[in-house]
């Protein structure tokens, strides 16, 4: 799509008239009475009034055609009726700029012996590697946390705990924090690990551990948030400081900011509510109510922005919990919004039909989709089924002032998509796209100018894309395929063309990790990747579940 441009062009035919000044006539020459005058003769009074006639109709259509042209060109240098030339739309029309597709890899994937459905999650620190196991059975033996050297790939320790580790670890001041879904049978647990040689310091059991965060302040508190609660763990010895139990039934991801922890809590397909409170002690500093499930918040300049289900986007002065304003999308899925330039920039989904019941394993029974979902939505419950839903994705830039749409971009041209992984940089935003399809799932890479959403390329993909990283003028995109297959992609911010590409025998749903000039990824078949980033090419690989 592009912006509606008002041109004042000129009228390449026009006429050019030129003012024709009247010729004296000489002096007549004195006649002698009886003669006639030479070169000239009367014409008869009907031939008289034909020519009169036919002057003035000349003249006449002369004038009306200049008019006609004069008109003509007021018209070309007008505005559409309506819209005033500082009118910006709101929604663009429909771009014609035709999509690039990129290439299929064209090596072979390195063969994983079995098709474990066992997602490896990796973290980069201090040179190491750590990576987590999320299995569709949290009962199996291959749930280990992993240290891998990051120059060769060497295993440098594991440690066995229980239950499915969904989450990627958290490394900080030497400490490896894990979480892990048991299941129905026991509790779930946040596991301390020491960093240097992976051996156990602590762990705390809870029914229902879901979501994982550091605090950016205070480095002797964690913050686990569970199924309508939340809790700060003492980092010493796992003891929990302070607790906060809600009626709701559904957690989002706690952040913590300036020493104020943003936490929210809803009713499956209900209201919620949305908490600030004090880190040091779970004190209350203000709390407001929520049309929904809301996803992880984010805190810029003093304003918090909360994205709920149902298409709200509601802007809080993070003091009091003031509403600044309030927006509500056609749009049941919005992502946390990226602030560049005084505009917020979001994508956004709308599923034409009810989506399927939550599930209450995060990753657990996933399809293509349902994981993207998950990744692209900061921890919203994962969907047990998705492929037979359809979806109207967006892109939207609102003015963080008053929450005023400044434009709005469909993806896939209006047609069924899933929005999924998207940046800002440089006044360009970048963003990709699901498009499931009856037989196979295809995708798009789209960038456009962040002043007016105009289309600057596309990129389509024969893959569903999935997380995404920017960083030094590439994107690198994770995508799959089939659910068995996947690919990790290179491509040019500049122009959408293509750098290289990678693939797995597993399908990749996170975004990878950039370390130096090297990429690490996990798949869905139990390895990790370490790719250069310059080229793509393979500098190692592990295969979890061996010698763990």
């Amino acid at each position: 799509m592009r912006d509606t441009e008002q041109h004042s062009t000129q009228d390449d035919s026009a006429v050019e008239i030129t003012d024709l000044q009247p010729q004296k006539e000489p002096a007549p020459t004195p006649i002698e009475k009886g003669t006639a005058t030479p070169g000239r003769q009367k014409l008869p009074r009907a031939w008289r009034y034909i020519l009169i006639g036919g002057t003035v109709l000349l003249v006449l259509a002369v004038l009306f055609a200049g008019v006609l042209s004069l008109a003509n060109q007021r018209a070309k240098q007008s505005p559409v009726v309506g819209l005033t030339p500082t009118t910006v739309p709101t929604t663009l029309p429909t771009s014609t700029i035709g999509a690039t597709t990129l290439p299929t890899p064209a090596s072979n994937p390195i063969p994983a012996p079995a098709l474990s459905d066992q997602n490896v999650n990796v973290t980069i620190a201090g040179g190491v590697a750590y990576l987590s196991t999320s299995v569709s059975y949290p009962s199996s033996q291959n749930n280990v946390v992993y240290a891998l050297r990051t120059s060769n790939g060497v295993l440098l320790w594991h440690q066995k705990i229980d239950g499915s580790a969904d989450q990627a670890p958290l490394v900080a001041n030497g400490v490896v924090y894990v979480t892990s879904y048991v299941g129905q049978s026991g509790p779930d647990y946040v596991y301390a690990l020491r960093a240097s040689d992976g051996s156990l310091l602590w762990r705390n059991s809870n029914a229902d551990y879901v979501n994982l965060s550091l605090s950016t302040t205070d480095s002797s508190m964690i913050f686990v948030a569970s199924q309508g609660q939340l809790s700060a763990l003492n980092t010493s010895d796992g003891t929990t400081l302070w607790n906060l139990t809600t009626k709701d039934n559904s957690s989002g991801v706690p952040l913590e900011d300036n020493g104020v922890v943003y936490f929210s809590s809803s009713i499956d397909n209900g209201q919620g509510t949305f908490y600030a409170l004090r880190a040091s002690d779970g004190s209350s500093i203000w709390q407001t109510t929520t049309s929904g499930y809301t996803y992880m918040p984010t805190e810029i300049n003093g304003v918090v922005y909360i994205n709920s289900a149902g298409g709200t986007l509601v802007a809080l002065r993070a003091n009091d919990g003031h509403q600044l304003w309030k927006r509500t999308l056609d749009a049941n899925f919005i992502q946390s919004p990226l602030l560049a330039n005084g505009v917020l920039y979001i994508t956004t989904t709308k599923i034409l039909e009810p989506p399927a019941a939550h599930s209450a394993s995060p990753l657990q029974g996933l399809t293509d989709i349902g994981a993207l979902l998950w990744n692209s939505l900061q921890n919203v419950p994962a969907v047990h089924t998705m492929p037979h839903k359809e979806g109207i994705s967006s892109i939207y830039a609102i003015r963080a002032s008053d929450g005023a749409v400044l434009w709005h971009f469909a993806m896939n041209n209006g047609a069924n998509s899933w929005a999924s992984w998207f940046s800002v940089e440089n006044g360009v935003v970048y963003a990709s796209a699901v498009n499931p399809g009856s037989a196979s799932n295809t995708g798009n890479i789209y960038a456009l100018q962040g002043s007016n959403g105009s289309l600057l390329w596309q990129d389509k993909l024969n893959t569903s894309p999935a997380g995404g990283l920017l960083a030094n003028g590439v994107i690198y995109l994770s995508t799959s395929s089939d659910s068995v297959n996947g690919a990790l992609y290179a491509v040019r911010t500049s122009d959408g063309s293509l750098l290289w590409n990678y693939p797995t025998s597993g399908s990749l749903f996170a975004a990878p990790v950039l370390d130096g000039n090297a990429l690490y990824i996990g798949a869905n078949n139990g390895m990790a990747y370490a790719l250069r980033a310059d080229n793509g090419a393979i500098q190692w690989h592990y295969l979890t579940g061996v010698g763990g």
